[in-house]
């Protein structure tokens, strides 16, 4: 969503920006994931199938961290025209780093020597230009699925259950939208 708003095309909209929501979306992209399947799988869509955006959600689209794609769109301002910006995240997603969801730092990156400085000036630049809006992190937890079936046991064990149920779960979206309703209009 970022990079679309950097279009000439909808220069007019942007006053009009009120509230971002972010369900789940990897801000500092793929670093410093929990869930080794998950990471086999990127390294194997990015190896096989040529998935450039596997690649920058990586930080491997450049030789060096800070002229990778998501490092430079970390320096604009575009979440500071907004008015309130609602990061929506859940533990339980294992697709997407609970970190890079939330836009914070964690400890693994205060140790890696390679990305680690890049990282912490990504969360910077992209929270620095927030100072006069409403950021408000929310955090939900869904409740396990009891299933016989192994498609669905693994569907929780890879934590893409929860990455998924942010859309398909009708009960989850009434009841933000009722609680956040506020933020919307």
């Amino acid at each position: 969503a970022r990079p679309a708003r950097q279009k000439p095309q909808l220069e007019a909209l942007l006053p009009r920006l009120h509230t971002y929501i972010s369900l789940s979306g990897p801000h500092l992209g793929m670093l410093y994931t929990s869930n080794m399947l998950v990471e086999l799988g990127v390294w194997g869509l990015r190896k096989w199938k040529n998935a450039q955006c596997l690649t920058e959600l990586s930080l491997k689209d450049a030789k060096q961290p800070t002229d990778t794609f998501l490092y430079t769109l970390s320096k604009g301002d575009m979440l500071a025209r907004f008015t309130n910006v609602l990061l929506v995240s859940s533990a339980e997603d294992r697709y997407v780093p609970h970190h890079s969801a939330r836009l914070q730092l964690c400890p693994e990156a205060m140790h890696d020597p390679r990305f680690g400085t890049a990282f912490v000036s990504m969360v910077h630049n992209i929270l620095s230009p927030l100072q006069c809006s409403n950021l408000v992190h929310v955090d939900v937890s869904f409740l396990p699925l009891i299933s016989t079936k192994l498609v669905h046991q693994l569907d929780q064990a890879i934590g893409r259950k929860a990455h998924i149920d942010f859309l398909e779960q009708q009960a989850f979206l009434q009841m933000f939208v009722q609680m956040y309703l506020s933020y919307l209009v």
